[in-house]
């Protein structure tokens, strides 16, 4: 069993410009809880990079999980909103661009078919550009500060 109940998991591709957003925002929590200047002893910090279906193995372990990604909404670019997986409509379509391979819906679709869907809430970020590059655009860039509060804000001891 584990010790910890919360996972904090960010997803993407950082060689994919605005699809890194996950990647980043988990690498400056990462930096916050060594530090200690924040709640995030209590939790699990993981890269998820776009490792898709092996991220099944999490959703199996914790009880609550943050994931963070980016996500098309068709909102301003660097846009963030806050969902859970039955608030979002996850369109599977076979010819898929996903540069996680088998991506978050896929993901979510199949835990949902296996009965193993924890807590999640997914922290998703309207990507500008997911060309091939590295670096996130300024818009997106602007709101990994923002990302970070609202993931602080969920891991906050009640």
């Amino acid at each position: 069993m584990n010790d910890f109940e919360d996972l904090i998991l960010g997803v993407g591709n950082p060689l994919r410009r605005d699809d890194g957003i996950g990647i980043t925002v988990v690498k400056k929590l990462q930096e916050l809880k060594k530090a200690g200047t924040s709640p995030l002893s209590r939790v699990v910090i993981i890269d998820g990079g776009t490792d898709g279906l092996g991220l099944m193995e999490f959703l199996k372990v914790y009880k609550n999980v943050i994931l963070i990604d980016a996500v098309e909404m068709g909102l301003p670019p660097g846009t963030v909103k806050q969902f859970t997986p039955n608030e979002a409509v996850f369109k599977i379509k076979e010819d898929s661009l996903s540069t996680h391979g088998f991506g978050i819906a896929e993901l979510i679709t199949l835990s949902r078919e296996l009965g193993i869907i924890p807590g999640i809430t997914i922290i998703g970020v309207q990507p500008e550009d997911s060309g091939y590059g590295e670096g996130l655009s300024p818009a997106v860039n602007q709101a990994v500060d923002l990302v970070c509060k609202k993931v602080l804000t969920l891991v906050l001891p009640e």
